[in-house]
């Protein structure tokens, strides 16, 4: 999945793909209904090898319980985003971008650390396998660190 760019290889496009998916998810899933602070938080350190989007929206179980009204927790719905086709967005027929996200991160040389509500997703730099937690702290939203 990486390139050559002046015969190193390269993981911006691959970066931009995941930044611009999580990036959309957070006004896809929020515009009009921003609890209390619209918009996205977006910041990165090149040098330092990261970038944090983090937004003050619904979060992911509020947003899939619309089309999955059973969803237990917020574990139950991270395992969901990130493996199932569903979309948030019922009746449109969406919902593969965090799917997408999950093979780039776990194939490649990027490392995922996504937070909404009590859960938690971990996918570590270089080829890793995706663990699903929960957590003690709630936050409100989504959190999110993308390394490489």
């Amino acid at each position: 999945m990486n390139y050559q760019v002046n015969g190193q290889r390269s993981v911006v496009s691959l970066l931009g793909l995941v930044v611009g998916e999580i990036g959309d998810n957070s006004f896809a899933h929020n515009v009009g209904n921003w609890p209390d602070v619209p918009g996205v938080f977006f910041a990165y350190a090149i040098d330092k090898r990261f970038i944090v989007l983090a937004d003050r929206g619904r979060g992911v179980l509020t947003t899939l319980r619309q089309v999955r009204p059973n969803l237990a927790d917020d574990s139950e719905a991270l395992r969901v985003a990130f493996t199932e086709i569903v979309s948030g967005r019922d009746p449109e027929k969406r919902g593969n971008g965090l799917k997408v996200v999950r093979r780039v991160t776990e194939s490649g040389e990027i490392g995922l650390f996504f937070r909404s509500g009590l859960g938690k997703v971990e996918i570590p730099t270089a080829p890793g396998t995706m663990h699903i937690s929960a957590t003690d702290e709630n936050i409100r939203g989504v959190y999110t660190v993308i390394t490489f």
